[in-house]
């Protein structure tokens, strides 16, 4: 073993001294029991049931249906469930979280969890929480509930082997370092999908959803392993990172002649090719700018791959020599990756209240103006007729940088405790605020959480300007605690929990 990798196993679980006092306020338990229940995806309020010790049992109006944004969201309540599992009142989240799960539709579920759009498929990471709740040994210990969930984790395992099959990168020149990338969103007609793209997005929905699938031992009947895992970051990293600006951009596009999605927007001026200095016959292009929330689950992608592959490495050392895991050589490169991408970011957090913005690249002096810049098309807009834009401080990315520099840090990989404990502190004095209540009619006041962007993407209408982030047609500004911004809050939350309560 590498001395590297004996380090960061010793160092594990270690905060700076900055946070060694135990920290009174739970921010975690109180997002969760106020939002449990009632939460948005874009402008649909959903939930999950919660078995509220006060309360009883809250129904959701609308309960959450299978898709990434309650995916993240169960992640982010299962994470806290975990690390406070020892308390009687989070019981509440896991059994309202178990309800939920066990409710859905098997056939719908195996229709579901399938190659083809990777997003779906991350949702799957909810089993893995409940699967250590009712585990011998669990919490909840329910040999028939744990088999039913562990199923569940195969039949992603087998959703991800049949994205490999039909929807990995094939180039004609083998030796370029993008074959073998799994496309984000694809479907069996290039035509009409996002066919050779390549998103930062895909990387927390992809290879770290197999990461810790194959810890599980989910994978055994597919031909999937860690070296799939490495691939889709070293299929993406040299084409999407920018060594000057420390920032990565939001898709790369090995396709711009085929696939309309990729060809509008090349035409129109807005991708780049990328230089290589492999030789390499493969012309592979990325986005013009850095997304924050793209950033984020990138980022914090890479976090859980290596806290699976110390996992990994920890519990079956002889792995490396049978190929199970990455080579030692691997592992150094992905975390090389991590130390460059969390220092940049570190590097563009704002000094004054330690949150990221929307555009990472610029300050609020960065603006879009509906009709004049150069989306061409009044439809892009979230500010009013002729209105104007300017970038801002986002929640969500925000929160996912916070949640992969604390957890990086505890795991010993980075060094940015101060960085991510400030972040956080940010988070809650930035965006959360206690608002009069529409959607809990039992409650005068609930907490929210504002300042997030609803949605953002590559296709042949959204041509990924700057503009395009700031008023484009799909990415108004949220201030009702969208899914997105909540799991990735609570992800930060129990991580800095964690920190301050060591």
């Amino acid at each position: 073993m590498k001395t590297s990798h004996i380090i960061v196993l010793a160092a594990a679980g270690l905060i700076l001294a900055a946070c060694a006092k135990p920290h009174p306020h739970c921010y975690s338990r109180e997002m969760i029991d106020a939002r449990m229940s009632a939460w948005y995806n874009k402008d649909n309020c959903v939930g999950f049931p919660n078995a509220n010790a006060t309360n009883g049992i809250t129904i959701p109006e609308h309960a959450a249906t299978w898709d990434y944004v309650p995916g993240v969201v169960a992640k982010g309540i299962l994470d806290v469930w975990q690390y406070y599992q020892d308390s009687a009142w989070a019981d509440a989240w896991y059994l309202g979280l178990a309800q939920w799960a066990d409710s859905l539709d098997e056939g719908e579920l195996n229709e579901l969890v399938r190659g083809g759009i990777l997003d779906d498929l991350n949702c799957a990471k909810v089993f893995m929480g409940l699967y250590e709740g009712a585990k011998p040994g669990g919490k909840f210990e329910n040999p028939e509930k744990a088999a039913f969930y562990m199923a569940q984790m195969r039949r992603a395992a087998a959703g991800l082997a049949e994205h490999k099959a039909k929807y990995s990168i094939a180039v004609e020149d083998n030796e370029a370092s993008v074959n073998g990338g799994w496309m984000h969103k694809a479907t069996d007609n290039p035509e009409k999908s996002y066919w050779g793209q390549m998103w930062c997005d895909g990387a927390y929905m992809g290879p770290a959803l197999l990461a810790q699938l194959l810890l599980y031992g989910a994978c055994e009947e597919t031909d999937l392993g860690w070296n799939d895992v490495y691939t889709q970051f070293e299929a993406s990293w040299p084409y999407l990172w920018d060594e000057e600006k420390q920032l990565l951009y939001h898709v790369l596009f090995t396709d711009v002649t085929t696939n309309r999605n990729g060809r509008e927007i090349y035409e129109a001026g807005h991708l780049y090719e990328v230089p290589s200095d492999q030789e390499s016959s493969t012309k592979v292009y990325r986005s013009e700018e850095s997304w924050g929330r793209a950033a984020g689950w990138y980022i914090l992608a890479l976090v859980d791959v290596m806290e699976a592959y110390m996992k990994g490495l920890g519990l079956n050392v002889e792995c490396l020599e049978q190929s199970q895991l990455p080579s030692a050589q691997h592992f150094d490169e992905m975390r090389d990756y991590l130390t460059k991408l969390a220092d940049g970011l570190v590097a563009r957090q704002d000094p004054e209240t330690g949150c990221w913005y929307q555009l990472l690249a610029y300050g609020p002096e960065k603006c879009a103006t509906q009709g004049v810049d150069d989306t061409g098309s009044a439809k892009y807009t979230n500010v009013g007729e002729g209105g104007t834009q300017c970038n801002y401080l986002e929640s969500s990315a925000s929160c996912l940088i916070t949640a992969a520099l604390l957890k990086g840090t505890r795991l010993g990989l980075i060094n940015h405790a101060e960085a991510g404990k400030k972040g956080f502190e940010g988070i809650v004095k930035q965006f959360v605020r206690q608002v009069p209540s529409d959607e809990v009619p039992s409650t005068k006041e609930i907490l929210t959480i504002t300042g997030s962007c609803q949605s953002a993407g590559l296709s042949h209408d959204r041509n990924g300007t700057a503009a395009y982030y700031l008023i484009g047609k799909d990415v108004p500004i949220q201030d009702n605690t969208e899914g997105k911004v909540l799991g990735a809050y609570l992800m930060a939350a129990v991580e800095y929990e964690r920190a301050c309560q060591r």
